[in-house]
């Protein structure tokens, strides 16, 4: 809050401050969406310059993190749906690895990130904010806008999803 004070007093430094905290978090966020390092490169720099922008209407009394994921949320679902629109999903095939175990673990990984893109869009959110950016079922509520319960169910079916399709595909989900 003292670099938002700050930044609404006129300190462009405590902007800087605000970006080096969030940077790292919005960009894997982002790249999880897009599964683009430019993409979300050129995202992160966006939600960062809507962000403050937009922080004279900041509420002071919400959480700035989930406020700015929100924001984050926003750009890239603006940008997948642009995108869906532009081009063909490209479902380029792993490279072989020299070990059966590794070619196994990618070929799960690839499993599940193509899963992931095929979920509807609040499993979709629910799983890439819990699961791989840390947030709580609390903050991801304010994220995605909705109930801690909408969430803790967008979030289940989504891993039943992917447990069904990592087994369906012969793999064991326990390995």
């Amino acid at each position: 809050m003292v670099f938002i004070n700050q930044y609404l007093s006129g300190n462009a430094e405590a902007g800087g401050e605000l970006v080096m905290i969030y940077q790292k978090q919005i960009y894997a966020f982002l790249y999880r969406m897009t599964g683009d390092a430019e993409e979300s490169k050129d995202l992160t720099q966006g939600v960062f310059v809507s962000a403050l922008k937009g922080l004279p209407g900041f509420r002071k009394d919400a959480s700035f993190k989930t406020w700015l994921y929100k924001i984050a949320m926003n750009a890239g679902l603006n940008h997948l749906a642009k995108r869906r629109e532009e081009t063909e999903i490209d479902e380029s095939t792993p490279a072989q690895a020299d070990r059966a175990d590794c070619l196994i673990e990618k070929e799960k990984r690839e499993i599940i990130k193509k899963e992931i893109s095929g979920l509807p869009e609040r499993q979709r959110m629910a799983i890439t904010l819990r699961a791989y950016q840390g947030l709580s079922i609390s903050e991801a509520a304010l994220v995605m806008g909705c109930t801690e319960g909408a969430v803790k169910a967008h979030y289940s079916l989504a891993v039943k999803k992917l447990k069904d399709s990592v087994t369906a595909k012969g793999y064991d989900n326990h390995a």
